[in-house]
């Protein structure tokens, strides 16, 4: 996962836009900054049994939440920032006797989680010294769909929480350029991928499992870590927002120079203080996640119009 072009919910703007320093002593030379976004989107097509052009019935609900915490004290900072998107979309099928029924499948699920602590170098305020731990899983499990002899939908387990999940440990330097851009090098970062769910290896009739092995659990490469982030409104009224955010991996025992790499962005356009447009991306190169032959880029997003809450 490449260079976390800047981290998705945790940037810091200005009060008005939801990013609010609550407790500071001066005394001290310490202050907190923390708040969240939480957005919702929902969506109902319908239409009836004789329309001749040909429609889905389906509802679609869309969840994320952007957390954020951040403390500085001195030279001394530590950053947080928590993000989950989860949605969820029903969809009116048929079966060959003309029964109707829902199915229900996922659309997005991910849960991003990252902590770094840093200290600043006294001779460049903007660079600092850092160690950092993210992590990311799914949250519900995920299926293969198909259709037995009656048109009634079949699935088939893949995934589910754990598995895969997985942690990236680093020790770098961190750049920040104000408060809208910052750069991590992690030049000793260990990756653990984890598969908890081993009846997994039953189901997929597959011995191996990005990368851990039947009845290990988890997977452990040793490499470097590239992150960066912005965090840009993209007009003067602050109406459009964009969040960028990389992070890559790159391991050092690898025969080829393959750069695993995540990569989310979100656009928000804001038509009222609580309804908005979004769009919001993740996008996933990783070959040890897919089979042998298969397009390891992996992408999952959502657009709509929704209701935002910021604290």
């Amino acid at each position: 996962m490449l260079t976390t072009f800047l981290f998705s919910a945790l940037s810091i703007i200005s009060s008005n836009d939801g990013i609010i320093e609550r407790t500071q002593d001066s005394s001290k030379n310490k202050s907190w900054v923390y708040g969240a976004d939480f957005k919702a989107n929902f969506s109902l097509a319908n239409s009836s049994p004789n329309w001749t052009s040909g429609a889905s019935n389906n509802i679609t609900i869309t969840g994320i939440v952007n957390a954020y915490a951040y403390l500085k004290k001195n030279k001394m900072s530590w950053d947080n920032s928590f993000k989950m998107n989860l949605g969820l979309i029903a969809n009116r099928q048929s079966d060959i006797f003309g029964e109707g029924y829902w199915s229900m499948r996922k659309n997005i699920d991910n849960l991003f989680v990252d902590s770094k602590f840093g200290r600043e170098f006294p001779e460049y305020p903007s660079l600092s010294i850092y160690g950092g731990l993210n992590f990311q899983t799914q949250m519900l499990n995920g299926f293969v769909f198909g259709k037995d002899i009656t048109g009634r939908e079949t699935k088939t387990l893949t995934s589910s929480f754990l598995s895969q999940g997985q942690t990236q440990l680093a020790i770098g330097t961190e750049n920040k350029f104000g408060q809208t851009y910052y750069v991590r090098l992690g030049y000793l970062a260990l990756k653990q991928t984890y598969l908890i769910n081993q009846n997994l290896y039953l189901i997929r009739q597959e011995e191996t499992i990005a990368r851990v092995k039947k009845g290990q659990f988890i997977d452990n490469e040793i490499g470097m870590q590239v992150q960066m982030g912005a965090n840009k409104f993209l007009d003067a009224n602050k109406i459009f927002s964009m969040k960028f955010n990389y992070l890559g991996f790159i391991p050092y025992q690898s025969k080829q120079a393959l750069l695993d790499s995540r990569i989310d962005m979100s656009i928000l356009a804001k038509i009222t203080k609580y309804v908005n447009f979004n769009y919001t991306l993740i996008a996933l190169f990783d070959k040890d996640l897919v089979k042998s032959g298969a397009s390891a880029w992996q992408n999952s997003w959502v657009f709509g119009i929704g209701y935002l809450y910021r604290i």
